[in-house]
């Protein structure tokens, strides 16, 4: 138990992955916490869904291994029995084009032979080491960084996808720091992309051997991680069918939460997971200012369809990942996972399992069509990629997700620091989740494991977005 934890009261708000990773470290550091989640089930987007003997995930997929503050939350809730790699053949992984399907580059000499780009896109980016470093100036988007240090080809046909596929955003809005801050320090402290991965790999080289970051889920989806984390906090910890109605502060260091099925609750700190609008609407009577700027934080939606067949059906079953679509393509989704390839039991003995994401910032009106119809543009699409006759799946699921992933636009950061310092008189009151500290499941959980110690220190918790 941590020194100076005792009897220190905190309510979290929102049972998704951050709510319960932060509710379970604060228990761990030895806070009174309490989760109080609106639905009746706890995990947010992340359900594992059961159907005809195939495993449908609503939401996200995965995350690598080497993402260690998952897998030490899996270990601490007892699922290490449970973890479960990828196939080996999900290193493979390809874009659609007009001409099909086509695997991109799984090393540097294959990038140099590989023609989803052309030779004078190829040449372009050998040339990032040559490109001067960007001086002063303020946020940038990912596709102005990508020009400019990659070109033009490489911005739509690679930096494009990729941010599909995580952010379902447009790269021409969103934010190269607060997206991928990793590929800005690079080039802010080695003048270049490439080397900073060179340096980055000397680095790991010199620390000793390390194991490849593999793809990584659970033997039942990624809702194992939260039912464990259920499982273990307990019914006090964890309280379902308990929407927070208003947030009253009292004196100057307390807080009482006004939630429905059960007495308010008197706390020291109140960490807020919920959506941007969801804490907008709490925290704007006691900071307008904090509660405009969550609300400005805006979210793309996207639809989920999963589709299954007979395996004999696919002419051109490929090994991989599955594809992601250029937005210069004009394609009806934005990507494809192969389910059944990357994970066992997935699909019924001799079935395959697809499952597709369509909307997104770049197509949002897709995801207002009803589920009939989305089945069938997303089996034309399967239809076209593997050049086989699928417009009839022996199986389909279709979860819509009118609320999908944050959008960390141009500018967000200076959002996320305006909120932080709207918020730093209101002793308390902290602000977390997807919205604020990175989209991914392996970002919200590793913040998680920093909120007992930003509360003991009096920090905020958006310190390190």
């Amino acid at each position: 138990m941590a020194s100076g934890a005792h009897h220190v009261k905190v309510a979290v708000i929102g049972g998704g992955i951050s709510g319960l990773a932060a509710t379970y470290r604060l228990q761990r550091a030895g806070y009174d916490v309490q989760c109080l989640e609106s639905a009746q089930r706890a995990g947010g987007k992340i359900t594992s869904e059961r159907a005809d003997g195939f495993l449908v995930e609503h939401g996200p997929n995965g995350f690598l291994s080497s993402r260690t503050a998952v897998l030490r939350l899996a270990r601490d809730v007892g699922l290490g029995d449970r973890i479960l790699a990828a196939d080996e053949s999900a290193k493979y992984r390809y874009l659609v084009g007009s001409k099909g399907l086509q695997r991109l580059p799984t090393s540097p000499p294959n990038f140099l032979l590989n023609s989803v780009l052309s030779v004078a896109g190829r040449m372009r980016i050998l040339r990032e080491p040559f490109i001067k470093g960007r001086v002063g100036g303020g946020d940038e988007s990912i596709y102005d960084f990508a020009v400019r240090r990659f070109g033009v080809e490489a911005a739509e046909r690679l930096f494009d996808p990729m941010v599909t596929g995580i952010h379902a955003g447009d790269i021409r809005r969103l934010s190269l720091s607060a997206c991928f801050p990793a590929i800005a320090s690079m080039e802010a402290q080695h003048g270049s992309v490439i080397k900073g991965l060179i340096a980055r790999k000397k680095a790991a080289a010199a620390a000793g051997p390390t194991s490849k970051p593999l793809l990584t889920s659970f033997q039942g989806g990624m809702a194992d991680l939260v039912d464990g984390c259920v499982g273990v906090l307990g019914s006090r910890s964890v309280q379902l069918g308990r929407a927070v109605s208003r947030l009253e502060r009292v004196g100057e260091s307390q807080w009482r939460v006004h939630a429905n099925q059960g007495e308010p609750l008197l706390v020291d700190h109140v960490v807020m997971t919920t959506p941007a609008d969801v804490s907008a609407r709490l925290v704007a009577e006691h900071s307008p200012i904090a509660g405009d700027r969550l609300t400005g934080i805006d979210y793309a939606p996207a639809a989920v369809v999963a589709l299954g067949y007979r395996a004999e059906r696919i002419a051109n079953p490929l090994p991989g990942f599955g594809y992601l679509a250029p937005s210069s393509e004009k394609r009806d989704v934005l990507g494809v996972l192969w389910s059944s390839q990357i994970f066992t039991d997935r699909a019924p003995n001799g079935h395959l399992l697809f499952r597709a994401i369509v909307g997104g910032a770049h197509r949002p009106e897709l995801v207002s069509m009803n589920q009939a119809d989305l089945c069938s543009m997303v089996a034309a699409e399967l239809s076209f990629a593997f050049g086989s006759q699928l417009n009839e799946p022996d199986f389909s699921k279709v979860i819509y997700w009118p609320q999908g992933i944050p959008q960390y636009r141009v500018g967000h950061q200076q959002r996320i620091d305006e909120i932080r310092d709207a918020l730093g008189e209101l002793k308390g009151l902290h602000v977390a989740g997807n919205a604020i500290v990175g989209v991914s499941v392996a970002e919200c959980i590793g913040h998680a494991e920093t909120i007992p110690e930003l509360l003991k220190t009096g920090q905020r918790l958006m310190q390190g977005a």
